[in-house]
């Protein structure tokens, strides 16, 4: 057993082992907490319908503008439409047109303060008197509802085109069309007035520029005329400068000589670096190259006869003779041919290198000749030059300001590049509150909290409530589960209302209500589910299960409840079944059934009553009781004595099933004493009450004690719409399947 507890984890079930999450798990906990998610939407849906008749109605009438960029470049050069993308204009006239200068425009021209749809509170103090006279606004009262119209402005771009749609909320549908069309007007007439403006500034410095560049070339003109005299300068031209051609003369003389220089020392460089035997040839026309084949004829006529004759025999001799001879005179003359070419290379290489000295010469002579008289003729061009570039400058300025001066006639037509395509008309009914808008945002408002709080709630929910929890966090077999069920006056049951809280009568009305069930109706589903309950305990043990130890954490989790009907259910098997209230705590057994509880498990123990005397026979075919008894110091004394161990082996001999309620085992320690004398303990919890943490508790302590856990079974369970259990249950105390009520006296069990 201890290695059995060893494999329990602290806090439930292995990752590894813990069931995968499904969308029907998330399903249910929405159909679980229907109510609650029903609620949030039907709170949101009030409230939506309160805010809707609470808030002041507001109109938004909206005025369509065309607005094409057109660029005026002041000094630029000319009026232009700049059809080119620019991602950034639309958006800066956007702001433009929420600015506050124009909406300080709009307070003016409208006298929007003295209007009571804009200005209800203090409009009359604006308004013309009986004399006619009005109060003249302060700047600060403009500005500040100048500020008020901007926060209900609203210009947006229709894609793809150049249009502004340009909207005004204000409480009144006349007042909205009104200020929206005093919007467009003002905005078109601030772009016109500023366009024109920056115009007329240009003008104003394109005069200025225009009179200083007149000034400068003057000044320039009279400084040329001046230095021509002085200089005696008649032209500038260069092609009527001598001084100039001659230099341009010897500098291509030079270029020639330089480049046939360059070549004649590449020939030379060429011609030494040749073999001599190339040059010689090259050089004696070809004649060499006979003596050099009627040389090497007698050397092979040489070198056959020395096959045949030695090299001492006279006509060898003489012939050798002949061939030194042959070789000195070829010699020489190669020599003498390869040294007149390259004398005659060295001879027209320094012809041209002399001719480039004498020519570098002349020029460098040429070139002072030609810079002394040059100067003058520089200076003069750069004062034409200068005199050039400000005329052409004047000119661009005189062409600019008459430009200027024509877009500037325009200004009486108001042409401009803005234009309003569809004037704002008053709307036929308020933009906003929207009751439709308002609902739908609230119905999805109240059905998201609903739902977070359902999985909140769902989340912080630490009880058991279904077989699957209870093997996932107890490791535990789950025995069955017994749905909640509370009785009412007429004796007919009904089913616990919506988050209700549980309240000790409502408590003792459910006890009530379940004790004896399966006995009062045994065709109801309460009844079923017990005896679906009993089939599972009696197979959760090999061999079968005959004496069982009822339990739980805490009190008002149902154990004695349980104990009473599974004795009940197992005697409905034709089987005698004993039932000991063990719990000499709180000892309930003796109500349910209506015996007395002067005598019972406590004489036995403890006055060493015959146990004959201490059972009791009910009007409940084959159940027997042992009641308590009277109260004793030391409960947990008497359960662990050897007389417990007798009685219960005696109750084993005599009865076919034994069932003991005990008090909750993490209150004391009663259980656990004597547990280990059973085949084992049912361990009950509240479904949906008790936390899951002390139940592990309790399965922690009854195991470190040795004793064994048949398995759970969760109690008063409110059952889930939608579920098997979830119907009305309809039973009555009064019924006659009820035994005759047996006298007291007849009920004690003799002969045991």
């Amino acid at each position: 057993m201890a290695e059995q507890f060893e494999s329990f984890d602290e806090g439930g079930t292995p990752e590894s082992q813990r069931p995968e999450v499904h969308l029907k798990d998330y399903w249910d906990i929405v159909v679980k907490r229907r109510r609650l998610i029903l609620l949030s939407l039907g709170l949101a849906l009030v409230a939506a319908v309160a805010f809707t008749l609470l808030t002041k109605p507001v109109y938004k009438a909206t005025a369509v503008l065309d607005v094409v960029r057109q660029r005026t470049n002041p000094i630029g050069f000319g009026a232009n439409q700049d059809t080119g993308a620019d991602p950034d204009f639309l958006p800066s006239q956007i702001q433009l047109m929420q600015s506050r200068e124009v909406a300080e425009r709009v307070v003016r021209k409208l006298n929007l303060l003295a209007d009571p749809d804009f200005n209800p509170k203090h409009y009359q103090h604006y308004k013309p008197n009986s004399q006619g006279v009005a109060a003249k606004p302060s700047e600060d009262d403009i500005i500040d509802a100048a500020v008020d119209v901007q926060g209900n402005i609203d210009a947006q771009i229709v894609r793809p085109t150049t249009l502004v749609s340009l909207n005004y909320d204000a409480p009144s549908a006349r007042l909205s069309a009104a200020v929206a069309n005093a919007i467009a007007e003002a905005y078109i007439a601030w772009n016109v007035e500023s366009r024109y403006k920056i115009m007329g500034e240009s003008s104003q410095f394109l005069a200025a520029q225009i009179e200083q560049a007149k000034a400068e070339v003057d000044a320039k003109e009279k400084e040329l005329v001046a230095y021509s005299r002085q200089k005696e300068i008649v032209s500038s031209d260069p092609s009527v400068n001598t001084a100039t051609q001659k230099l341009a003369s010897l500098s291509a003389d030079l270029a020639t000589a330089t480049a046939d220089r360059v070549a004649k020392e590449a020939h030379y460089d060429e011609v030494r670096n040749t073999s001599a035997d190339t040059l010689a040839d090259v050089a004696s026309g070809g004649a060499l190259g006979q003596q050099r084949a009627d040389l090497q004829k007698m050397e092979r006529d040489y070198a056959d006869k020395l096959n045949i004759y030695k090299p001492e025999w006279p006509a060898m001799q003489q012939l050798k003779a002949q061939i030194d001879d042959a070789r000195k005179s070829f010699n020489a003359q190669k020599s003498e041919a390869a040294n007149r070419a390259i004398d005659a290379a060295r001879t027209e290489y320094l012809t041209a290198l002399r001719r480039e000295e004498n020519l570098k010469g002349m020029a460098k002579s040429q070139r002072t000749e030609a810079l002394s008289t040059g100067n003058d003729a520089i200076e003069y061009r750069n004062l034409r030059v200068e005199i050039d570039t400000k005329r052409a400058l004047l000119d661009n300025l005189l062409r600019q300001q008459g430009e200027t001066e024509v877009v500037s006639r325009l200004r009486d037509e108001s042409l401009t590049a803005v234009r309003i395509v569809d004037r704002a008309l008053p709307p036929g009914e308020p933009f906003k509150p929207n009751l439709k808008k308002n609902l739908l945002i609230a119905a999805f408002g109240g059905i998201g909290i609903g739902v977070g709080l359902a999985f909140l709630l769902s989340s912080l929910d630490r009880s058991l409530r279904t077989p699957e929890q209870v093997e996932q966090f107890l490791q535990l077999p789950a025995l069955g589960v017994i749905p909640a069920v509370v009785a009412t006056g007429t004796g007919k049951p009904k089913r616990r209302g919506f988050l209700r809280r549980k309240s000790v009568d409502a408590a003792n009305e459910e006890k009530s209500a379940i004790d004896l069930l399966p006995y009062a109706e045994p065709r109801s589903m309460v009844a079923e589910t017990y005896r679906a309950f009993r089939t599972a305990l009696l197979l959760s043990r090999a061999g079968g299960v005959r004496s069982v130890v009822v339990t739980s954490s805490f009190p008002e989790e149902g154990k004695t409840a349980t104990a009473v009907n599974l004795a009940v259910v197992l005697a409905q098997l034709g089987r005698r079944v004993l039932l000991v209230d063990a719990d000499l705590h709180k000892p309930r057994v003796h109500e349910v059934f209506h015996v007395s509880n002067r005598v019972g498990l406590v004489s036995v123990l403890a006055e060493n009553l015959e146990p004959s005397r201490a059972i009791v026979k009910t009007n409940h075919a084959g159940v027997f009781v042992v009641p308590a008894g009277p109260e004793t110091p030391n409960p947990s004394g008497l359960l662990s004595s050897d007389a417990m161990q007798k009685f219960m082996e005696l109750a084993a001999t005599n009865f076919d099933y034994v069932v003991v309620d005990t008090p909750p085992v993490l209150l004391v320690s009663d259980t656990l004493v004597f547990a280990q004398q059973t085949d084992g303990i049912l361990l009950c919890v509240r479904g949906g009450v008790t936390p899951r943490d002390q139940v592990i508790r309790a399965r922690d302590r009854i195991l470190r004690a040795g004793a064994s856990i048949l398995g759970v079974l969760i109690n008063a369970l409110d059952p889930e719409p939608g579920s098997y259990y979830y119907k009305p249950y309809t039973y009555e105390y009064g019924s006659e399947r009820r035994e005759p009520e047996v006298p007291a006296e007849a009920r004690t069990v003799q002969g045991l």
